[in-house]
């Protein structure tokens, strides 16, 4: 089997468990009101009293003012401070529904020293794992971003770093696979390789694929760092990814949609499935139970991959309700494994 779990130790003496399920906030996709604050602020409020293990929030977003300050919200153990990248490009993640209209103005105005200053302005009691410098408007060479994530990690030793890895070109939808191959020891300065779901190929076998690669190349590199896949918090496919081989996962699904029996629906139909909810239920109301709800299977989640990791046995995966769930993972776990052997 290709799926990890380990332990990975902050400068800060934390010890954070793999797999990471991380619940994000991000402005885009989401309305904001005139005063710049985003539709997520209150969320990201509500969601302090049940986050506890880890969150992700972009830097783009703290230093516009479209979140709150850290010290209202930050309430897990552990913050990943993401980029940027996404909300300066024009590109949606794969459970985008609502497009939104980017500030052309703070989009053309988010550099490298916006990061900087915004991670200088982190509190240092909260312990984060910061991202390299992404911006949806600019491409670099393999070289130049990894020489760019170099001098500011450098800068952030308190911190853990996830080196992001993006495509080089403007007319490049997917990472170039061989290009990081050749560089991989070059990886060797970070803590944790992170990808795109959307940039890692055009379908779910290709994805799957591409991790394992990047997989194997490390560890036969002898570089044993988890991989990161950002965009990817679907209960289905952060799965199947695991089992090709990363650990991390972060995304807005949770946000946007219900987990129900081990699948993403329709917050609005999360009250007629749901036995303990109903129609009668307000929107207001069913939207905080589904927030609280996703928290939760998010959690079971993560145990029920630490336990398949342990055991190998995909009926761990019927604790996520769909009786079936762990055969339908078994039986595409094999189509991926044949489609190795054909490389």
């Amino acid at each position: 089997m290709s799926s990890r779990s380990r332990t990975i130790e902050h400068p800060s003496g934390l010890e954070i468990k793999t797999p990471l399920l991380v619940p994000s906030f991000s402005s885009k996709g989401f309305n904001m009101s005139r005063n710049g604050k985003s539709e997520i602020w209150e969320q990201m409020l509500f969601c302090t009293e049940f986050l506890t293990e880890s969150m992700l929030v972009s830097a783009f977003d703290l230093h516009y003012g479209h979140v709150p300050k850290a010290s209202e919200f930050v309430c897990t153990e552990v913050t990943f401070i993401d980029s940027g990248g996404y909300e300066t490009s024009q590109v949606y993640d794969l459970s985008g529904v609502i497009r939104t209209p980017s500030n052309a103005k703070k989009v053309s105005s988010w550099t490298e020293d916006s990061l900087m200053r915004t991670l200088n302005e982190w509190p240092t009691q909260y312990p984060a794992i910061i991202v390299n410098y992404d911006h949806g408007m600019h491409r670099k060479s393999l070289e130049e971003q990894i020489e760019s994530a170099q001098k500011l990690f450098g800068a952030h030793k308190d911190k853990l770093n996830d080196f992001l890895i993006k495509p080089v070109t403007k007319d490049s939808h997917y990472i170039d696979l061989s290009i990081i191959v050749s560089k991989i020891y070059a990886l060797a300065p970070f803590d944790i390789i992170g990808l795109t779901e959307k940039e890692l190929g055009n379908s779910i076998l290709r994805r799957m694929q591409n991790i394992n690669r990047l997989r194997n190349e490390l560890d036969k590199a002898g570089l044993d760092k988890p991989i990161h896949i950002f965009g990817s918090l679907d209960p289905v496919t952060s799965i199947l990814y695991f089992l090709a081989g990363a650990e991390i996962f972060d995304g807005l699904t949770w946000l946007r949609f219900s987990y129900h029996q081990g699948m993403a629906i329709y917050s609005h139909n999360y009250c007629v499935l749901n036995d303990e909810l109903g129609i009668h239920i307000q929107d207001k109301q069913l939207a905080a139970k589904s927030l609280m709800g996703n928290i939760y299977f998010l959690s079971n989640m993560k145990h029920a991959m630490i336990d398949f990791h342990d055991s190998n046995k995909f009926g761990e995966f019927k604790r996520l309700g769909y009786p079936n769930l762990g055969k339908e993972f078994e039986r595409h776990y094999s189509t991926f494994k044949s489609s190795l052997k054909g490389d």
